[in-house]
């Protein structure tokens, strides 16, 4: 059985934040750390959901969401396959907030553009390759109930993937189980299997 690769944490800063330890007065300080996060329903779509997560809870940030930014543009242009095994392509949202972003996460080895561009409407999407491969991004609970995600202080207890199409997460037993009806009726793997059953049955008959 191999071990999943360490969740990969990287730091950016901001002209506009303070340095030092984050406090109740500033709870948002240079520099902040961050993880790489595939949300879920990416493991469904050839666009994957890629999102930027704080890599630790902060308990001087008002706002309890974890999320920093997203990163996936909508968008279902074709893209080329990843060059590299276990890393994925997506669309980036390089416009509005997330202006610059793109430069910073090249810069700590995070992403790099694969060359290929998209005009959509009035933007032009830029086409990215994960630097990170299956692992050292973050996953987040698939049981839509949850939501939970990976950060360092669960590195012990990273979740744990479906053994049949080992693309979809969980966080323990009893989401995989409040999970599954949905899981069942979207995993190809597991509809290709029970298509193979029933066209055997239908043979035997």
């Amino acid at each position: 059985m191999s071990t999943r690769l360490p969740l990969h944490e990287f730091k950016i800063t901001n002209s506009d934040w303070p340095v030092g330890p984050p406090s109740p007065d500033t709870p948002i300080t240079n520099p902040l750390s961050l993880l790489h996060c595939r949300y879920p329903l990416g493991a469904y779509l050839s666009n994957p959901n890629f999102a930027l997560i704080y890599s630790r809870k902060n308990p001087y940030d008002v706002y309890t969401e974890p999320l920093y930014a997203m990163l996936t543009a909508g968008s279902s242009a074709p893209l080329e396959r990843p060059k590299k095994k276990d890393a994925q392509t997506f669309w980036m949202k390089t416009y509005s907030e997330n202006v610059g972003l793109l430069e910073k996460l090249e810069e700590g080895g995070v992403l790099k553009r694969t060359g290929q561009e998209h005009k959509q409407g009035f933007v032009t999407l830029v086409a990215v390759e994960t630097v990170l491969v299956d692992g050292q991004w973050a996953e987040v609970c698939h049981n839509t109930g949850c939501g939970k995600r990976e950060q360092l202080e669960m590195a012990e207890t990273r979740m744990k993937r479906c053994a049949r199409c080992r693309d979809v997460w969980y966080c323990g037993k009893e989401c995989q189980e409040a999970g599954w009806g949905e899981h069942k009726k979207r995993c190809k793997v597991l509809k290709g299997a029970a298509e193979k059953r029933a066209a055997v049955g239908e043979d035997a008959s």
